[in-house]
């Protein structure tokens, strides 16, 4: 008798304390009452109890736990179908494993976004110890320093490339066509990134090096497309300096659309490699 009563106690609690709705459920974690709905319906997390009666449908407060997981899987980047399988199938040991996994993931993830970072970081160094704000105007002649950059190629390859988007844009003019790379300010941190990359090997590969040497420096304000302008004003005056430079000029985009509001805002440093300087 005091086993049927203490069952029966049992079952009241359990219907007044430990059956929750949906809406209750779903305000505990922070999810929509859809979400849970639409597990049910996949047969994902279904509720615990049923009302014959109301037909509505209750969770049990044990229910949490797996929901838990549910959630947590999720958050790890499982799809819907690969939780059912995960729970189903597999043991103690195996969720274990994936945890090492995960935790071994999120490391790479850490290193990568450190690695991001690191190139924006860059980036921005690159603009602010720039001098164009005193020397807009200006042409002088002056020793290009060497630099590394990635041959990207024409602007059709540009867009698709990771590298556009996180190193400065060195862009080599020649009389018939336009080439672009990204600049290599620092080589480790670039190697770094890089290191995430499935091309790493062909972007290695296309590694090139700007020589040191003399050459023609100014500074161009405005659109892309009237660039050329500029450029013919410094071969001008390389020619009256007597000198004779290359038919390619080398530009690096100071300010460009990740930063200006409007592309008349836009800073190129523009470089004429000199071939023949006049002897004095």
């Amino acid at each position: 008798m005091n086993s049927d009563n203490n069952s029966l106690a049992s079952e009241r609690k359990e219907n007044n304390v430990n059956r929750w709705q949906i809406g209750e459920m779903a305000n505990y974690f922070g999810i929509s009452i859809q979400t849970l709905r639409y597990y049910d319906e996949i047969g994902l997390f279904k509720p615990q109890y049923r009302d014959s009666d109301s037909g509505y449908r209750y969770y049990s407060y044990k229910q949490i736990y797996p929901l838990a997981n549910i959630l947590f899987l999720r958050k790890q980047g499982y799809s819907l179908n690969e939780i059912k399988d995960y729970l189903k199938n597999v043991s103690m040991e195996g969720r274990l494993r994936n945890l090492r996994d995960q935790a071994s993931q999120l490391d790479r993830d850490v290193i990568r976004l450190q690695s991001n970072s690191t190139a924006l970081k860059n980036k921005i160094d690159f603009i602010e110890s720039s001098d164009y704000k005193a020397k807009l105007n200006l042409i002088e002649l002056v020793e290009m320093p060497t630099r590394d950059y990635v041959d990207i190629g024409s602007e059709q390859r540009l867009f698709p490339s990771e590298l556009f988007y996180y190193f400065p844009t060195v862009v080599h003019y020649t009389p018939l066509k336009i080439e672009f790379g990204a600049y290599i300010m620092d080589k480790p941190s670039f190697l770094s990134f890089i290191s995430f990359s499935p091309s790493v090997e062909e972007i290695i590969g296309q590694i090139r090096k700007i020589p040191a040497g003399k050459a023609y420096r100014s500074f161009y304000q405005g659109e892309y497309e009237n660039i050329n302008d500029k450029i013919i004003l410094m071969r001008k005056y390389a020619e009256r300096d007597g000198s004779e430079v290359s038919s390619v000029s080398v530009h690096y985009n100071i300010i460009d659309q990740f930063v200006a509001k409007n592309a008349d805002e836009y800073i190129t440093e523009i470089y004429l490699p000199v071939v023949k300087e006049q002897l004095d």
